[in-house]
C-alpha cells in the first residue's frame, strides 16, 4: 500500500509509443493526473514499490500485454486502476471485465473520455486506499490494540468484537446480543438497553460504569458507546471499554471506611459493655475483702486497652500499600500478619465465659490464621459472647477449623432459617438485654478482610457460624527428605515465544525465560523447569530478580497435578508491579483465581510451598530461615506432582526473564 501522506497523481504508462505517450500527456493537461511516467517492461512492479504517487496504470494492449502487467500490478497492491487503451475487440472487452478495477478505453474515444476515465480511476484509487487503510487500522486494533472494542447493528447484535483476554470468543459473539452470551441477565440486559438507546436517540453514551462478576470477584468497566453512522443514517453503535476495577475497589473501599466511622461509636459502646460490667462486679467483691476479684478486674481493665486497639483498627480498616506516596512506603515496614487462632479463642473466652460453659477447641495448638490479632478478636469475641448470652449459661461452643476458614458453632436452641438473613443488622436482637450490634461486628469483619461467611445448624442442633474464603494454616506434621532434582522445563500451553531454562551450578542460580499470556481464570501459558515425584513435596528458594514486560509478568514456585493447559496448581511467587501473588485452581477445569499483596517490591523475596496432607500450603520469608504462611490451600492435586518454576510475561510475543537462587526440592517424610 502507498504512502498515505503522498497524493495518488502520477499515471504510470506501459507499452506505449512516442506518440501514445505524447497524446496521452496532452489529453491529461490540467487534469488531476499531475505527472505521466513510462516504462518499457510489463514487470512493473518494482516500479510501484519505488514509488507512492501513482494511483493509476494505463495500458497501451498489444496482443497479452494487459494480462500480464495486471498480475504484476496486483502483487503489489491490489487497489491500483488498471486502464487499457486499445482497439476494442470482443477477448480484450472480456480479459478487462473480469478483472477488478480495470478500465477500457477505445484508441478512438477522444481526450475527452480518456481524462474523465483517468481521473475517475485516481479518485476510486484514493477512496480505497483510504478505505483499506482504515480497515487495517480497526482489524489491528480489533486483533492486537488489548482493548475492548466493539461495533453493533441497530438491533445490538456483534459486528465486530475485539480478541482481548478474560472475554468472550469473537467468533461466537458475532450476530448475538449481549443477553444472548452473557449470564449475568440483569446487566446484560442493561447494556442491550443502552445499545438501543444510542441507535434511537443517536446521541453517544460515554464512561457509563458497568459490573459484572467472573472469578477472582466483582469486575467493572467504564464503556462508552457511539452512534455507528453511514451517510448520515444511524446503523448501529460502536464503542470501547476499560477495566476500572481498581479504582472502583478503592471508592468501594473508601466508602466502607466511612461507613466504619459511623459505627465506631456503636460498636465501642457494645464491646466495652462487658468488661465494665466485670469490673463493677469485682469491685463489690473486692470492698467484701476478695482478692481473687483484683485479678479479675486487672484482666478486664486489660480487655479494655484491647477493645479500644481492635475498634480502631476495625474503623480504619486495612490501608491498601498503593494509598500511600513512595516516601511513606520506604518508610514503613510492610508485611503480613499471622495469628495463633487456638490461644486467641482460650483468651477471650476466659472473659467473657460463664463458670459452667464449656469450650472445645477441635484444631491443633499452632494453627493459625493470616489476619492481625486486633482484626480476628473482635469477631472471635461477638461470636463465643452471642452462643453465651442465646444459648444459655450451660452452652458448650466448639471451635475448629474447615476447608479455608474456621467455625464456631453451640449446642443452643439455634437460628430458624428464616431468621439468618437478620440477624446481622444493627439492632436485630433476641436476648432481653442485647443491643443488635455484636454479629453486625462480626459481619463487617468478615466484609472487610472479604471473606465469607455462612449460618447453618451444627450438629448438636444449635447455631454454627461458619466464616470461610479465610486463610487458616495448620502446622506441618511432616519432615524434609531426600532432595530431587529440577530435570524437565517445556512450555505450557500455547505460547508465542518459545522460553527457556538453565542453571548455573557455581552461583546455585536459575534462570527462567518465559512467554504466555497469562496463568489465571482458564489460561495457561508459561515456561515451567519441574521435578515429578508421587510424594509429598516441599520446594523453596529466593526469587531475585525479575525482568518483567508488563506490569503482571510473574514468577514464582508452582505445583500442578498435569501439564496440560487447565490442570489444577497452586503457586507462590511475585508479579513486576502488585508485589508477591498467590495464585489456585482448586480442580482441574476450573477457573484459577489470585491473591496479590501490593506490597513494596523486594518485601518478600523467598517462598516456599509445601504438598502434604493438609493440602498446599504457601509461605513467604525475608531471611530463608523464619517462614510465615500466606495461605493453606485445598487443591484437588492428584500425584504425580510437578513442581518447579514457573515464568509468565503476560503478553503474546514478548518473554520475561527470572532469577532463582538457593532453589531446593524435597520430599517429605511424616513425623
Amino acid at each position: 500500500m502507498s504512502c498515505l501522506l503522498t497524493d495518488p497523481t502520477t499515471v504510470l504508462a506501459v507499452g506505449g509509443s512516442p506518440a501514445n505517450l505524447e497524446a496521452v500527456r496532452s489529453a491529461l493537461a490540467d487534469s488531476a493526473a499531475e505527472d505521466v511516467i513510462e516504462v518499457d517492461d510489463i514487470n512493473v512492479g518494482s516500479t510501484l514499490e519505488a514509488r507512492d504517487d501513482i494511483g493509476c496504470v494505463l495500458v497501451f494492449d498489444a496482443d497479452a500485454t494487459f494480462v500480464d502487467v495486471y498480475e504484476h500490478v496486483r502483487a503489489v497492491d491490489e487497489n491500483v486502476p488498471v486502464v487499457v487503451q486499445t482497439e476494442p475487440d470482443e477477448s480484450t472487452a472480456v480479459a478487462v471485465s473480469q478483472r477488478s478495477a480495470c478500465r477500457l478505453v477505445p484508441s478512438d474515444a477522444g481526450d475527452a473520455v480518456l481524462r474523465k476515465t483517468v481521473e475517475d480511476a485516481l479518485s476510486t484509487y484514493e477512496r480505497r486506499r483510504n478505505e483499506a487503510a482504515d480497515s487495517s487500522i480497526l482489524e489491528t486494533l480489533l486483533a492486537e490494540g488489548k482493548m475492548s472494542m466493539f461495533a453493533k447493528d441497530d438491533r445490538g447484535r456483534y459486528v465486530r468484537f475485539a480478541d482481548v483476554p478474560y472475554t468472550a470468543n469473537p467468533a461466537e459473539v458475532r450476530g448475538k446480543t449481549d443477553p444472548e452470551i452473557f449470564n449475568q441477565q440483569e446487566i446484560s440486559e442493561e447494556a442491550l438497553a443502552n445499545d438501543l438507546r444510542v441507535v434511537e436517540t443517536g446521541e453517544p453514551i460515554r464512561d457509563n460504569i458497568e459490573r459484572f462478576s467472573g472469578a477472582g470477584g466483582d469486575h467493572w468497566s467504564e464503556a462508552t458507546k457511539i452512534p455507528w453512522r453511514r451517510n448520515g443514517e444511524v446503523i448501529g453503535v460502536v464503542g470501547y471499554a476499560k477495566d476500572v476495577s481498581k479504582r472502583m475497589q478503592y471508592k468501594k473501599r473508601f466508602e466502607e471506611e466511612r461507613r466504619r466511622f459511623d459505627k465506631f461509636a456503636s460498636y465501642v459502646s457494645h464491646d466495652l459493655r462487658t468488661p465494665l460490667q466485670v469490673i463493677v462486679g469485682a469491685l463489690e467483691r473486692a470492698r467484701d475483702g476478695d482478692t481473687d476479684a483484683l485479678d479479675r478486674i486487672e484482666r478486664a481493665t486489660d480487655r479494655v486497652g484491647e477493645i479500644i486497639e481492635d475498634l480502631s483498627s476495625l474503623s480504619k480498616g486495612d490501608q491498601d500499600a498503593t494509598s500511600f506516596s513512595e516516601e511513606v512506603l520506604d518508610a514503613l515496614d510492610i508485611g503480613v500478619s499471622t495469628t495463633e487462632l487456638p490461644s486467641l479463642v482460650e483468651n477471650v473466652w476466659q472473659l467473657d465465659s460463664t463458670e459452667s460453659a464449656t469450650l472445645e477447641i477441635d484444631m491443633p495448638e499452632e494453627t493459625e490464621i493470616v489476619a492481625e490479632t486486633e482484626t480476628v478478636r473482635p469477631l472471635i469475641e461477638n461470636l463465643l459472647k452471642n452462643a453465651v448470652d442465646h444459648a444459655g449459661p450451660d452452652v458448650t461452643v466448639r471451635v475448629g477449623t474447615m476447608d479455608r476458614g474456621f467455625f464456631v458453632a453451640d449446642d443452643g436452641p439455634g437460628i430458624p432459617p428464616e431468621e439468618r438473613d437478620q440477624i446481622f443488622d444493627e439492632g436485630y436482637t433476641t436476648a432481653e438485654e442485647g443491643s443488635g450490634t455484636g454479629l453486625t461486628i462480626v459481619s463487617e469483619t468478615v466484609s472487610q478482610q472479604g471473606w465469607e461467611m455462612d449460618v447453618t445448624e451444627s450438629e448438636a442442633g444449635g447455631a454454627r457460624f461458619e466464616i470461610t474464603e479465610c486463610p487458616v494454616v495448620e502446622p506441618s506434621t511432616t519432615t524434609p527428605g531426600d532432595p530431587i532434582s529440577l530435570s524437565t522445563n517445556e512450555d505450557i500451553g500455547t505460547v508465542s515465544v518459545p522460553g527457556e531454562a538453565s542453571y548455573d551450578p557455581d552461583t546455585d542460580v536459575w534462570t527462567v525465560v518465559g512467554d504466555g499470556r497469562d496463568i489465571w481464570q482458564d489460561i495457561d501459558e508459561f515456561h515451567f523447569v519441574y521435578a515429578t515425584t508421587s510424594e509429598p513435596v516441599r520446594i523453596q528458594g529466593r526469587l531475585s530478580e525479575l525482568e518483567g514486560v508488563h506490569e503482571y509478568s510473574k514468577a514464582g514456585l508452582m505445583v500442578r497435578d498435569g501439564l496440560g493447559d487447565d490442570d489444577a496448581l497452586a503457586l507462590i511467587g511475585a508479579t513486576r508491579d502488585y508485589g508477591s501473588e498467590v495464585l489456585w485452581r482448586t480442580r482441574t477445569g476450573g477457573n484459577a483465581e489470585s491473591t496479590q499483596y501490593e506490597e513494596p517490591y523486594d518485601a518478600f523475596q523467598w517462598y516456599q510451598l509445601v504438598v502434604d496432607e493438609r493440602g498446599v500450603t504457601l509461605s513467604f520469608s525475608t531471611d530463608g530461615e523464619e517462614w510465615q504462611p500466606l495461605e493453606q490451600l485445598p487443591i484437588e492435586l492428584q500425584p504425580p506432582y510437578h513442581v518447579g518454576l514457573a515464568v509468565c510475561s503476560h503478553t503474546d510475543d514478548l518473554t520475561a526473564e527470572a532469577r532463582f537462587e538457593n532453589v531446593t526440592v524435597n520430599e517429605l517424610e511424616s513425623e
